[in-house]
Parts: structure tokens; sequence; C-alpha cells
């Protein structure tokens, strides 16, 4: 059998890291969130991890297992799903302050769009959740239902400014998406995505929103760098999140069963009162030494 080609280099200089049974990912997704992801499958039993030796990026195969729009309307039910405020949002608005004309994908609710008016800038969304479309356009937001590949070809260096939070993520060709994002962009305007560090506390937990059908490709801070290698584009910033109040028990809860896999020895440090004393700590404000879920970049597109 052929080694999967990676979605940012189209080369099969990938390597093996593991596979997972989607009949357990069924399970788990039925019992956690009461939502059916077994159309999402098919007759797939398996689906596997790849890393890609030249950029980092980790990607999931078969390549079709995207969420449906119904899986993301059925997730927004849950007020923990998309979130009003996000960090990202707040450095984002610093970064784009020069920039006349801002296009942000995958606008959701509106949340950014709605900051970004208040803000004083020109903003647009595109979206392909409907309901969510809906709800942004209720509150009289720029949000439309459009395609960025099509809207690439109608807008050829159109903004200035394009933007994506925790979207890139869900994408089975990122590379793609990265193109069509340059496309619309003027030469030295802005590019910003924000995605799930993978090397952060997700990389010693079991979470099934980390995975197919929901994520589909897992990013790191190599992986950002890579990309000036492959598309005209300059690095220029770098972020990553401070551990956000919300995330603090799962990040306790990973290194804990991280720790504790390594030697029984940690089960010391990580007993219960110790680790209610640690969750006291954080929220107090130690938290900000320590780095949460996401990963910032912002760059520039070369003339």
């Amino acid at each position: 059998m052929s080694k999967p080609l990676s979605p940012l280099t189209k080369r099969s200089d990938v390597s093996f890291v593991e596979s997972t049974s989607t009949k357990q990912l069924i399970d788990d997704w039925q019992q956690k969130f009461s939502i059916d992801i077994s159309s999402h499958f098919a007759s797939c039993s398996q689906i596997d991890l790849y890393q890609c030796k030249k950029t980092e990026l980790q990607f999931f195969v078969p390549e079709n297992i995207e969420g449906s729009s119904r899986l993301y309307e059925q997730l927004q039910s849950f007020d923990w799903y998309y979130m009003p405020d996000k960090w990202e949002h707040r450095v984002a608005l610093n970064d784009l302050n020069n920039c006349s004309n801002v296009l942000e994908i995958g606008s959701a609710f509106g949340d950014f769009l709605q900051k970004a008016i208040d803000h004083g800038l020109n903003v647009q969304g595109i979206e392909l959740n409907q309901e969510a479309i809906k709800a942004a356009q209720n509150r009289a937001l720029p949000i439309d239902s459009l395609d960025l590949n099509a809207l690439a070809k109608t807008h050829k260096e159109h903004f200035d400014g394009v933007c994506s939070f925790q979207v890139l993520e869900h994408v089975a060709q990122p590379g793609e998406f990265i193109q069509a994002s340059l496309d619309i962009l003027k030469p030295g305007g802005k590019l910003i995505y924000c995605v799930p560090n993978s090397k952060s506390f997700l990389h010693h937990q079991y979470n099934i929103l980390d995975m197919p059908p929901h994520h589909v490709t897992r990013w790191s801070e190599n992986t950002f760098r890579a990309l000036e290698n492959l598309f005209p584009i300059k690095l220029e910033v770098l972020r990553f999140e401070p551990l956000a109040i919300y995330h603090i028990s799962s990040f306790l809860g990973a290194y804990s069963n991280y720790f504790k896999s390594i030697s029984p020895l940690y089960k010391i440090p990580f007993n219960r009162l110790s680790l209610s004393m640690y969750h006291k700590v954080l929220t107090l404000g130690m938290r900000r030494f320590f780095r949460g879920q996401s990963l910032y970049a912002r760059f520039r597109k070369l003339t």
C-alpha cells in the first residue's frame, strides 16, 4: 500500500503515527455529545494519522472525512462551541489596525465581525454553516454563504487583511485553502491564522474534538514556520495563547495523566488534594505563565 501525500507538500515523504477505530469514535461521540457521526465514515473501519516530514503537519486519512455542515449545526447547540470572546480576536484586532478591507473566513455567529466593526474596520465574513449564517444575518452582520475557492476567482487581490480563527484544522486540503487565501490578498497584505497547538496540553489527552470528523489536521509552531518555504509569505508574528481559565481542568488532567503514565511516583504530586491546589493557584493568575490551547500566526504576503 502506497503512502498518502502530504496535503501541504503533495509528496509521499510522510511517516505513520497511529490508527484509531472509527467504531470507538462513533461510540464516544454518541456518549459525550449524543451526536451520531457514523455517516462520516461510511465503510471506513479505521482512520490513520500521518505526519509530513518536511512541515510536521499531522493529517488523517482517508481525506474525505471532514465534518458536514449538519455536524456543526449540532455542535453549535453547546454554548461553549462558538465562544463569543476569544483571545485571538483581541490579538487580531490590533494586528489588523492598518487594514482597510478585511475578510474573515469561517465567521460562525459573527462575533469577530461585530468586534471588527466596533473597532472601525471594514470587514466581511464568509461561512458555510447555514444556521450560523442566519444567526449572524439576524444581527445585521456582513456575512455570506460563500466558498473560499469560488471567492478567490472573483475577488483576486481584493483584501489587505485575511483572517481565519479555528478553521484551518477542519480542512482536509489546507494547501489549497492557504493558496486561495493568498489569491484574494493584496501583495503586502496580512494573513492571520489561529489553530489548536498540537504541542500544547492537547498532545497529552484523548480529545475526540481533535480528531475526525471534527479536526482533520494538526498544526504546530514548526508547521507554520515551514509555510514560508511553500508559499510567497513571510512569518512576522507567532504567539501562544496563555492558559485560559476554562481550560485549566483539561490542562491539569492532561499533564496528570501524562506524568502518571511515566511513573507511579507521579501519583504523589498529582493527587486529588494537590490538583485542587494547582487549580486554585492557576485560577488566581498563575495560568498566564503557561501556554494554553491555541497558536496564532500572522504572515505578510510577499510582492
